[in-house]
């Protein structure tokens, strides 16, 4: 997973991402809605809804948005002011 406002990889759906959104697990959407980054909720419900390893319930969504989250902040970090 990557930060949409650094990468050229995007998920374009067919609807507002308010409509993804609303249909995952209640705690996926509370780690979205908490995340440190603005994570595309299409690309989330597609995987989810495939049911991709890491995927599965809302739970496991969630700790992989905090990990994305992290992995971004670590990045952002070392970009701007060079820590590591």
């Amino acid at each position: 997973m990557d930060n949409i406002s650094h990468s050229a990889r995007f998920f374009r759906g067919r609807r507002d991402d308010l409509w993804y959104l609303e249909r995952l697990p209640p705690s996926a959407r509370a780690a979205l809605c908490d995340a440190a980054f603005d994570w595309a909720a299409g690309w989330v419900y597609s995987q989810w809804r495939r049911g991709r390893p890491g995927f599965k319930t809302g739970p496991d969504i969630a700790v992989r948005i905090a990990e994305a989250d992290a992995k971004q902040i670590r990045r952002d970090r070392k970009r701007v002011w060079g820590i590591e």
